[in-house]
């Protein structure tokens, strides 16, 4: 189950995109951009829905398990060694192609052997990419990370061979119903270690999920499938066509889906459902349909985890993984764990402090938007008009105290003017981290707006005494202002941000 950001919004972009794929392929885009109209991002989310459900094939690939008695596959097992590789039965279909386990004759060792779907190397550039990633991916060596062996191209075919893994995957102990909470964790806590090691190395797995995980009979766990996984240059690295393909899309980010730029934070994203789904036993963001769980994907957060308590002890334990868990969740990367390390690091002090977790803004109406934004902008420009009188009269008072008066109301006015101009410019630009910084920046702007009120209301009553003309523009702006910061700006910022801001 699931609570909505918006409690329409998702079942609308799940609607839309079960409409959408009845439309002719060449009419939909012209449908799509009748029946959004200027609901730009409702557009956008049906159109990454669309663009995954086209690529993925199917919603969440045949597992790969690596005991084929757990499941009946039809696939033919090839009668003929397959270069050096004799195969022994075919361990699992996954979404990239057929697992075989294979007996290496060279080397007299058991390897899988995963035969690259020939959708997805249907390009020169694309081959050379796989076998760039796979080397990379063979340079780990991690006891938590399958190795992987070699890319070997036999016959036209491509191959990707790597350690023979035994034991049950994490969709098997599933199957038994939910792990106990210190497994679970411990689990969770071993693979973000062993994932900080590839990360570090630029490499991204962006396709975890139970099946890619298996737990050997002596208790270790291994991280398959490392040699599809992508090699992210710098921060951040935007998916390619093929890319999009390769995750399983129950478990892809929300970057992911979009097509947007990922790095390591993007499989925080997976170890937040795997938590989840480990300490509960269901899939967090599951719905009746793929593309309903997709549409929460994007636009809901899971509800607190229900937990067994036997005590406050017990609560307080469940609390502290919610923490996790919505960190992990979180729509924009920014928002989530710096890195691996530091998400392994916080299960492991028993939970995240929830002050640190940030809150992610409720859908915005634009008109409101709007009106906070030119709130912001009036208000900033009104501070350097209201400087001018303030500066004029500065000779009413004793220079020893009129001109230090002044530079309190400057350095008040820049203080509280270039903040609301900061968050002017987050809430447009960078609208996933405006409530981490309205969360800073509004006692420095409250306080300021309260000082140069004050200044202003001084003034404004010495000129009134001196019979200046000037008296009733500071006093009314004095008392405006106040009224502002204390009314206005709180309503429009509810209005435009959501309750709580």
């Amino acid at each position: 189950m699931t609570s909505p950001i918006d409690p329409h919004r998702w079942s609308r972009i799940a609607d839309l995109f079960d409409r959408a794929q009845s439309v002719r392929d060449q009419d939909r885009g012209a449908w799509l951009v009748a029946i959004c109209g200027d609901d730009t991002a409702l557009h956008d989310e049906v159109t990454s829905l669309l663009r995954v459900h086209e690529r993925a094939g199917s919603f969440i690939s045949t597992p790969a398990t690596v005991e084929p008695a757990r499941a009946a596959i039809d696939e033919p097992i090839p009668t003929v060694p397959i270069g050096p590789y004799r195969v022994l039965r075919v361990l699992g279909i996954g979404g990239m192609g057929v697992v075989y386990l294979a007996e290496d004759s060279r080397l007299n060792r058991q390897v899988a052997l995963k035969m690259v779907a020939p959708a997805v190397i249907a390009e020169a550039d694309r081959v050379e990419r796989l076998r760039r990633e796979a080397r990379l991916a063979a340079s780990l060596a991690h006891p938590n990370i399958a190795t992987v062996f070699a890319l070997e191209e036999i016959d036209g075919r491509l191959f990707m061979v790597s350690e023979y893994v035994e034991g049950l995957t994490l969709r098997d102990e599933l199957a038994n119903g939910p792990l106990p909470v210190p497994q679970a964790v411990d689990t969770i806590v071993t693979l973000a270690r062993a994932l900080a090691v590839a990360h570090a190395r630029g490499i991204v797995h962006r396709d975890l999920k139970p099946e890619n995980i298996v737990r050997t009979p002596d208790g270790i766990l291994k991280i398959l499938d490392f040699g599809l996984a992508i090699a992210v240059d710098g921060p951040g690295s935007r998916l390619t066509a093929d890319g999009a393909a390769l995750g399983t899309p129950a478990y892809m980010s929300p970057e992911q889906i979009r097509g947007g730029q990922i790095d390591g934070r993007s499989d925080q994203f997976a170890l937040g459902i795997l938590l989840s789904e480990l300490l509960t036993g269901t899939h967090p963001f599951l719905a009746r349909t793929p593309a309903a769980t997709l549409a929460r994907i994007l636009e809901a957060m899971p509800e607190p985890m229900q937990l067994p308590s036997t005590g406050e002890a017990d609560a307080d334990r469940a609390a502290r993984l919610n923490t996790v868990i919505v960190r992990c969740l979180q729509k924009q990367p920014a928002q989530r764990f710096a890195d691996a390390a530091a998400l392994a690091a916080a299960l492991e002090r028993g939970g995240y402090a929830a002050p640190d977790i940030v809150v992610p803004p409720e859908p915005r109406r634009p008109r409101a938007l709007w009106w906070w934004q030119f709130h912001q902008a009036a208000v900033a420009a009104s501070y350097a008009l209201l400087l001018i009188p303030v500066w004029r009269l500065r000779h009413l008072i004793d220079a020893d105290v009129g001109v230090p008066l002044f530079l309190l109301a400057l350095v008040a006015a820049v203080i509280a003017g270039a903040l609301r101009l900061h968050l002017w410019f987050a809430a447009r630009q960078y609208p996933e981290q405006w409530a981490v910084q309205h969360r800073r920046a509004r006692w420095w702007v409250r306080g300021a707006d309260v000082v140069f009120a004050s200044i202003l209301l001084v003034k404004g009553l010495i000129a009134a005494r001196m019979d200046d003309p000037s008296a009733p523009l500071l006093v009314a702006a004095a008392v405006s202002l106040a009224v502002v910061f204390l009314v206005v700006e709180p309503a429009t910022t509810r209005a435009a941000h959501g309750p709580g801001r």
